[in-house]
């Protein structure tokens, strides 16, 4: 049992931490999903990145205002370059579109798909329990580990970005500042030219050199603001992966409810079984105490029978006693005495045992099988103790009954000494032998219907016998089948209770979950509601940002007329070379990220090898890896039209050095041409004042973007702090999860406790059972042997019956020789009275005479009554004549006086004579001989007994 107890213990602990490892799995294969897709919105996002670039490289291609010295097959030539480089981007983002619509639907499929492939494979994993969850479990704690490593690489990587954001604010209202600046220095500018109109010729040049400035930083901003739109993207794309992540959470949710749901349904049947199961154990608790106070009621009537077979042992004894102490006359009263008290005794036992039977059956009725059975068995002890008493109380009757036999005949042997000793005194001997002979009869056959009764109580008690054994064996084997039945709902109890624990233990896991997945959800929400704000602001900056650039492009074109196209040129193909070596770098960046993906492959086959037992989760993972093969075949398809651009960025860099050689070839011609521009330097005044004019306008709206800027910053500076305290309540919440994780921990060490002490309270209990068995077992045992002794008690007794009956037919035969012979003595009795008066006479006459004449009288009187009296039967033979002679002549030399004291002395012998001279063989001499032999045979009868 202990061994049996030890092992469930251990299956336990097993299943808990199988089970822990599996939801471990879950959530790090979770997370691999997440940080897979991170990584694949990243690498769309540096395609989206490339693609701006282009479209940026293709905007700035575009060539100023036509010179008049300029063919119109040129002006025609870039047109179709433009609509070209303008048809391109267009396309490339519709394919980039169509891509992105066909990888959502593809990845929303496989994710349905891995979705239930995960909850079916899970519910296998609960039904079946495998073994194999250990290992993964393992796994996925050094997973767990490195995800907890990433996660704090993460976390360290936004505090720097957010650093980086704050820089880069900084530095823009640098900028801007900056610019207000210098648009105020020129308007002063703008002033001083208009009153020094003399000058203007001469400061025309500075004036446009400034003007170049200005554009230069109007570009910086145009830059500015892409980077801008670019982040808008990259936060519609977060706001997408938002998207994605929280329709992955809600069926992830879905699929948990419905475990939950299971769970419940499981909880609420283990339940029913454990309520059913308390039942039961109240049930055997009552029948219990019912036992325990029938138990009681069986002992009381057991001291009961004790003490009545302790008064039945003294009885006895008296009686013994008073046979040997008292008269025959006090020893029938006493044994009349007796004899009621016995059957008294008899008729209370009868009564006892009918109580008992009604006790039995109340056991019956109230108790189930396994007591009922027990009870049945202490019963059977009982009986066996009664039949035990019983046959000690027979053979104390059938010992008491040879004393009194061994008595009887050896006080008619005493008597029949004694009568033939003295046959004088014949008749008070022959009554007293009738009234004796009548008793012995009456007390024989007492003696008979007690043997009778004997017998049948004999065969009762051996009929009560086998029924008690079939019942012990019907009894023996109940308790077996209830024994048996007891360990099955033993061992399924403690089934129950294990699959008890296992089902709160992951009723505490999906709790976990859904508080997790809560919160998460929650944050996400949030995130996404701010990231709604953020873009809502965002998108109000954009259109303001894309006026004011309108604005600034139609000044730009106005100022940039006649004297910035060499500069254009020049700065074009710096900015060429700068945006060469920009793709370079990214081309670098691009080739690290291959080689990233090159690295993660290979941690990917290294998992694969790792995680062959986890087929089904490595099919999933192929399928995404073949997803990320299809993103890298996308990507160096990129990379190729990439590579396409830079050869076609070489050819427009040797057409701009051609564009270049013909420019300069054209500043000679423009040299020429200042002197013409003098004539048109007035024009050019009235357009500087319609352009001071435009810039005062320009002035109040940086005034309104200077203010919207700081309301910016406001709202900036509110989200900071809005963050701030999001991680500090972030982190309190870390601190509650972890105090009530120690909480949860100590409570279920306090519950391991509890059921170590339950534990070995059970095991004290089985081995309380095992010695109750025992000790069960070893009274079997016991009595087994007494019903084997029993059994050759009551052979023996059948055959001490046998040789009683053998006896009892021989005294009834000797008995009824004796009645023959009572009858013969009664007669010739009355024909000794006879005689004795004509003796008597003759005595009377005879004392006269002389004795010579006395013999030939006696002669003649002897022949005459020998021919007077009968002759006797073969019981008076000749034997008998000389006992006559004797006494006749014993009565010839007693006195006249002493023959007036014999009757009296023989009438007071025979009060003191036994009751038993009825067992007297009085009929001949010869038989005496034969007398002692006679009761010898029932002492031989019973020594062989």
């Amino acid at each position: 049992m202990n061994k049996l107890k030890d092992r469930d213990r251990t299956e336990l602990q097993k299943a808990m931490e199988h089970n822990n490892r599996l939801d471990k799995e879950i959530l790090a294969l979770r997370s691999r999903v997440r940080s897979l897709d991170s990584e694949r919105k990243v690498f769309l996002e540096l395609v989206e990145k490339l693609k701006e670039e282009i479209c940026e490289y293709q905007k700035n291609e575009k060539p100023g205002p036509v010179l008049p010295g300029m063919d119109e097959t040129e002006e025609n030539a870039c047109c179709s370059l433009q609509m070209q480089d303008k048809k391109d981007p267009a396309r490339f983002e519709e394919e980039c579109a169509i891509d992105k619509t066909d990888s959502g639907q593809e990845r929303r499929d496989q994710n349905k798909e891995t979705v239930h492939k995960r909850c079916r494979k899970v519910i296998d994993d609960i039904k079946g329990r495998n073994f194999q969850l250990l290992h993964k479990l393992q796994k996925l704690q050094r997973e767990h580990e490195d995800l907890v490593e990433r996660n704090e690489e993460l976390e360290s990587i936004l505090g720097e970005t957010q650093n980086q954001t704050r820089e880069e604010r900084e530095h823009l209202e640098g900028e801007i500042e900056g610019l207000h600046r210098k648009i105020t220095s020129l308007e002063t500018e703008l002033l001083k030219a208009q009153m020094n109109k003399t000058e203007a010729s001469m400061k025309d040049q500075e004036t446009t050199k400034k003007v170049q400035d200005f554009q230069e930083m109007l570009k910086s901003h145009q830059e500015k603001v892409e980077v801008l739109e670019s982040k808008l993207s990259e936060e519609r794309d977060w706001r997408k992966q938002l998207a994605s992540d929280l329709e992955k959470t809600q069926k992830a949710l879905k699929a948990e409810k419905k475990e939950l749901h299971n769970s419940k349904s499981e909880l609420v049947s283990l339940y029913n079984e454990l309520q059913n199961l308390r039942g039961m154990a109240e049930e055997r608790d009552f029948l219990n105490v019912t036992h325990e106070k029938l138990q009681e009621e069986n002992a009381l009537l057991e001291t009961k029978v004790l003490k009545l077979s302790q008064e039945c042992e003294q009885l006895n004894q008296l009686v013994v006693k008073q046979k040997i102490d008292e008269n025959f006359t006090t020893s029938e009263t006493t044994y009349k005495e007796l004899m009621t008290k016995a059957r008294i005794l008899e008729e209370q036992i009868q009564i006892l045992g009918g109580e008992r039977e009604q006790l039995c059956t109340k056991l019956l009725e109230s108790n189930k099988k396994t007591e009922e059975l027990e009870k049945e068995v202490k019963g059977s002890n009982e009986e066996k103790q009664l039949l035990l008493e019983e046959n000690a109380q027979l053979r104390q009757d059938i010992l008491a009954t040879r004393e009194e036999f061994h008595s009887k005949i050896e006080e008619a042997v005493s008597i029949k000494s004694e009568t033939s000793q003295k046959n004088q005194p014949l008749k008070p001997q022959s009554s007293e032998c009738n009234t004796a002979l009548n008793m012995s009869i009456k007390q024989y056959l007492s003696g008979e219907r007690l043997l009778q009764q004997h017998q049948e109580e004999m065969q009762q008690l051996r009929q009560d016998f086998h029924r008690v054994q079939n019942l012990c064996s019907s009894a023996e084997k109940e308790l077996r089948y209830e024994r048996e039945k007891n360990l099955d709902l033993k061992k399924h109890n403690i089934l129950l209770q294990q699959e008890s624990t296992k089902v709160k233990a992951e009723l505490r896991q999906v709790q976990l979950k859904l508080t997790d997945s809560t919160k998460m959800c929650s944050s996400l929400t949030m995130q996404w509601e701010h990231s709604q704000q953020k873009v809502k602001e965002l998108e109000l900056e954009l259109l303001k940002n894309s006026q004011s650039s309108k604005l600034q492009s139609s000044l730009q074109e106005k100022l940039a007329l006649e004297k910035s196209r060499a500069t254009d040129a020049e700065k074009k193909v710096l900015e060429l070379q700068q945006k060469m070596k920009e793709s370079h770098h990214q081309l670098r960046l691009t080739e690290t990220h291959i080689l990233g993906r090159k690295q993660m492959e290979e941690e990917l086959k290294e998992a694969q090898e790792r995680e062959t037992q986890l087929w089904w989760q490595l099919q999933e993972e192929q399928r995404k890896r073949k997803l990320l093969d299809q993103h890298a075949e996308e990507l160096q398809q990129q990379l190729r039209h990439s590579h396409g651009t830079e050869t076609l960025l070489a050819k427009t860099h040797a057409e701009l050095q051609v564009r270049f050689q013909q420019q300069e070839a054209q500043l000679h011609i423009l040299e020429d041409e200042k002197k013409t521009a003098l004539d048109e330097h007035l024009h050019c005044q009235k357009a500087n004042q319609n352009l001071s004019e435009q810039l005062s306008l320009l002035q109040q709206g940086k005034e309104t973007l200077h203010e919207e800027y700081d309301c910016l910053l406001k709202q900036l500076d509110i989200y900071i702090r809005k963050h701030n305290e999001r991680q500090v309540r972030h982190k309190a919440k870390l601190r509650r999860a972890k105090e009530t994780f120690v909480h949860e921990v100590k409570q279920r060490d306090v519950r391991i406790k509890q059921l170590e002490s339950e534990i070995a309270l059970s095991r004290n209990q089985a081995g309380k059972e095992h010695a109750l068995i025992k000790q069960i077992t070893t009274e079997n045992e016991n009595l087994l042997q007494e019903k084997r002794e029993l059994l050759q008690q009551l052979n023996e007794q059948e055959e001490v019956g046998q040789n009683n009956k053998w006896t009892i037919s021989t005294i009834q035969n000797r008995v009824q020789f004796l009645d023959e012979e009572n009858k013969r003595l009664q007669e010739s009795t009355l024909q000794l009275s006879s005689q004795v008066g004509i003796l008597e006479r003759t005595l009377r006459n005879i004392q006269t005479h002389s004795l010579e004449d006395f013999g030939s009288i006696g002669f003649s009187e002897c022949q005459l009554l020998s021919k007077m009296l009968p002759r006797p039967n073969t019981s008076f033979s000749a034997t008998g004549l000389p006992n006559s002679l004797g006494i006749l002549r014993a009565i010839q030399d007693v006195k006249p006086e002493e023959g007036t004291k014999t009757p009296k002395s023989l009438f007071s012998l025979s009060p003191s004579q036994p009751s038993e001279i009825g067992y007297l063989n009085v009929a001949s001499p010869g038989d005496r001989t034969n007398f002692p032999t006679q009761p010898q045979s029932p002492s031989f009868s019973c020594d062989s007994v």
